[in-house]
C-alpha cells in the first residue's frame, strides 16, 4: 500500500503504520514515485492529488480520500474509510 497526499494526511497514515507514505509536493514528484511501483499496487491519495496526476489512472487500485475532514458527509464516513483501508479503527 502506498499513500500520496498532503502533509497532514501522509504523516497521519505514516503514524498509523503505512510505511510508504509520500507527501505530494508537485506532479513531477508524484510521477517519480509512481514509476517505482507495480501497476497493481494499492494506492490511497487525496482527491487533489488524483486531480493533479492523471497517471494514477494507469493503476487499478486507487482510493480517493477528501483533502479536508470537512469534505466528508460525517465523521463516521472518515472512520469507515480509514478502517477499510488501514484495517484498524482510529479515533478521528
Amino acid at each position: 500500500m502506498i499513500v500520496l497526499g498532503n502533509r497532514d494526511f501522509a504523516t497521519g497514515m505514516l503514524l498509523a503504520g503505512v510505511k510508504k507514505s509520500f507527501v505530494f509536493e508537485n506532479r513531477e514528484n508524484a510521477v517519480e514515485v509512481l514509476r517505482e511501483i507495480p501497476r497493481d499496487e494499492f494506492i490511497i491519495a487525496n482527491a487533489s492529488v488524483i486531480n493533479s496526476v492523471p497517471e494514477l489512472e494507469q493503476f487499478s487500485n486507487v482510493v480517493s480520500i477528501p483533502d479536508e475532514v470537512e469534505d466528508f458527509g460525517k465523521i463516521d464516513d472518515l472512520q469507515h474509510i480509514i478502517k477499510s483501508v488501514v484495517g484498524i479503527e482510529l479515533e478521528v
